[in-house]
């Protein structure tokens, strides 16, 4: 598309058009719906905060050479050279992407990580009528939700976004008025499919592949290895030696390479993230305070300790499952099925590194 060009620096990534084109936004630097003549995305620091906040973008825009008010701006602390643009035919997005605060239904105020947002802009190549701009919008914003969830963050159940995203739709003005852009559409398939794509490498960009490794994930839950080795440590029937640590631990770690448990684990993340938020098969009954009927977590337990340890992890299996030691009591109390996962997890990397001979 010929009436725009983008300018990326560690400052900014602004969009410079041509002349004057159609907006709706939920940026609060707009007024919601307007003609702007350009778009700006400011990066900030980490943890920024300031008493007058339009004050300081029109400093920001100034510094820029931009007009304020002609200018639709964001904030973000992402990095703003990392920046994801996809362009699908007359459909252009740029998206940033931080996840600090992802933010679901459940999340608790004290859950919140540090800053994190996901801006999204759009250009579509062809004049739209403000509906149809909204519609535009609204479409924009459940693709930037399909990139996220696809990006499995957790914070009490699956995060489609954070608290502070935002998102722009911008047209060329014109007397060739588009009256429909929903995903029956190609233009609004086009849309989505590059707002999604946009998202997701502006996640891979900053550390959140949708493939990351499920160590990582564990991390991203506040579940470090060395956690689990303490765990195992505890009910250690013998005197434990400093060299113990380091051998359960390269157990855990090759344990969590085999894809099955790995796989195992992630089914269990998955789960309690949708029990949380109280989505699950009604057949399950209450499933949110763990009732007995339901063993299931267990059999996955099971099968985690079976596969790195044979029948012989069964039996720590048990014991790692019922004392629930160190970590695995404080997963217990805020998820279902992910404590007996990693009680599996514990008990055949535990066999394994003190099996005999």
């Amino acid at each position: 598309m010929e009436f725009f060009h983008v300018i990326k620096d560690e400052r900014a990534v602004v969009l410079e058009f041509e002349s004057p084109v159609k907006y709706v936004s939920s940026a609060f630097y707009s007024d919601g719906v307007g003609e702007v003549k350009w778009v700006a995305n400011i990066r900030v620091e980490k943890g920024w905060s300031h008493d007058d906040p339009w004050g300081y973008i029109e400093e920001r825009l100034h510094e820029l050479g931009l007009e304020p008010e002609d200018t639709l701006a964001f904030l973000t602390a992402a990095d703003v050279e990392q920046a994801a643009m996809v362009q699908k035919g007359d459909v252009f997005a740029v998206a940033t992407a931080g996840f600090g605060n992802a933010y679901c239904s459940k999340t608790k105020e004290h859950d919140l990580g540090g800053p994190g947002t996901v801006n999204v802009v759009v250009v579509v190549g062809r004049p739209l009528t403000t509906r149809s701009l909204v519609e535009a919008l609204a479409w924009a914003v459940e693709a930037k939700c399909h990139g996220v969830l696809r990006i499995v963050l957790g914070n009490e159940g699956p995060c489609l976004g954070t608290t502070t995203d935002s998102v722009a739709v911008l047209c060329p003005q014109g007397d060739e008025l588009d009256s429909f852009c929903g995903p029956a559409t190609e233009l609004g398939r086009r849309l989505m499919s590059a707002v999604e794509e946009a998202v997701v490498t502006a996640g891979e960009r900053t550390g959140y592949s949708p493939t990351r490794s499920i160590k990582t994930i564990l991390e991203e839950e506040g579940i470090e290895l060395d956690d689990l080795v303490e765990a195992g440590r505890e009910l250690f029937v013998s005197e434990w030696e400093e060299e113990y640590a380091s051998r359960v631990l390269e157990e855990l770690e090759r344990g969590l390479e085999n894809p099955n448990v790995a796989l195992a684990v992630f089914t269990a993340l998955l789960v309690d993230r949708f029990v949380r938020l109280g989505s699950y098969p009604k057949e399950c009954g209450e499933l949110q305070e763990d009732p007995g009927w339901i063993y299931f977590d267990e059999v996955l337990g099971q099968f985690v300790a079976m596969e790195l340890g044979g029948y012989g992890a069964l039996f720590n299996f048990k014991r790692y499952d019922e004392e629930k030691p160190g970590i695995l009591k404080e997963v217990d109390e805020r998820w279902v099925m992910l404590d007996d996962v990693l009680a599996g997890l514990i008990a055949g990397a535990m066999t394994v590194a003190f099996r005999p001979g």
